[in-house]
């Protein structure tokens, strides 16, 4: 499908040239506007007329595309976002992506249907999946932040957790309580892989941190389930992870959700967290306060995210630079109640 920025290219002119002859914003040369409209016939460009009309006016409509709204954490940063923009009066279409790239597609589809003004996107799983449907709403003039997962090579602004820093911080604070054996649980993928997202880089620091300390990480102590619900797969994965390494003693699950689930099955095998094993997780969802027993975290600020992600946003779509930033909030350690030292 033809964008706004291959007419431009095709037609020699820049993307706000073609923008204004299809918008009839501002004046545009007769013979500049002739050569822009007979590219758009040539290449069977199809604006949305919705957007075309109200992008003359400020739509005030701005796009969320979240990877699971039903996600806790996601759901969080999903209520800060829309908290943050009604209190500016700009209205949000939200779509859930299911870190899906051809749900992903559709939802770039009608965010462009709908002539946001701009885009708040979580990547899908892996991230490289998500390039082609971000780059489209860039190339259809549509400024975009993206929230958690970074894409080094998009030139769009980012906001992400200093997810290594916390991987690196929580393994550390085990192995300060005398842990050794640590197992890692996730859900949907293998985040061993290199440049996978925020998974693979809380691995990076927890490998990290058990090299500092001469520790040795084995591959074989990390269980990622196909399950896509976190709960779910942190409370399969406990069962398989515990059965082929019996000698862990602490659990590092690389969200609250999957923690939360690992808490179940460790009750259901008749252990106590933490006198038998201690559970960690990364988020710190309103749930892990309510936990029994509460649970360690690593907390990430959604309300600190949303604010950054609004504030960047809103000034590339009211004074558009060209110049874009990497913005990296820092995690913050939360010692409660399902971590102690060892008793075997």
């Amino acid at each position: 499908m033809a964008s706004i920025k291959s007419v431009a290219k095709q037609a020699g002119v820049s993307i706000a040239t073609v923008s204004r002859v299809l918008n009839g914003t501002k004046y545009v040369s007769p013979s500049i506007r002739d050569k822009v409209l007979n590219v758009v016939e040539e290449l069977n460009y199809k604006p949305s007329m919705t957007a075309r009309n109200l992008r003359r006016q400020q739509t005030q409509s701005i796009g969320v595309l979240i990877p699971h709204l039903n996600d806790l954490y996601f759901s969080n940063l999903a209520f800060a976002i829309e908290k943050q923009l009604s209190s500016l009066g700009y209205s949000p279409l939200f779509a859930s992506t299911e870190s899906d790239k051809a749900k992903e597609s559709i939802a770039v589809d009608n965010l462009i249907q709908h002539g946001v003004e701009g885009a708040f996107v979580v990547p899908s799983l892996p991230v490289t999946g998500s390039v082609e449907n971000v780059q489209r709403l860039v190339d259809e003039n549509i400024p975009v932040v993206l929230m958690d997962r970074g894409i080094p090579s998009l030139k769009v602004n980012q906001v992400i957790s200093n997810n290594f820093q916390g991987g690196y911080d929580g393994a550390r604070y085990l192995i300060e309580l005398g842990h050794k054996h640590i197992g890692m649980l996730d859900a949907g993928t293998d985040a061993l892989l290199p440049k996978f997202g925020p998974g693979s880089e809380r691995i990076a620091g927890v490998q990290q941190a058990m090299s500092d300390a001469g520790l040795e990480f084995e591959n074989r102590n990390c269980i990622f389930s196909d399950e896509q619900n976190q709960s779910v797969a942190g409370y399969k994965g406990t069962f398989t992870l515990l059965r082929q390494s019996p000698e862990i003693t602490a659990i590092f699950a690389l969200t609250d959700a999957c923690a939360v689930g690992a808490l179940r099955a460790v009750y259901e095998l008749g252990m106590s967290v933490p006198r038998d094993l201690s559970v960690i997780g990364f988020d710190d969802i309103p749930l892990a306060s309510h936990a029994i027993p509460r649970l360690t975290t690593l907390a990430q600020p959604p309300q600190q995210i949303a604010q950054t992600a609004v504030d960047l946003l809103l000034k590339e779509i009211n004074e558009p630079t060209g110049q874009f930033q990497t913005v990296t909030v820092g995690t913050q350690l939360i010692v409660r109640e399902s971590t102690a030292p060892p008793s075997r």
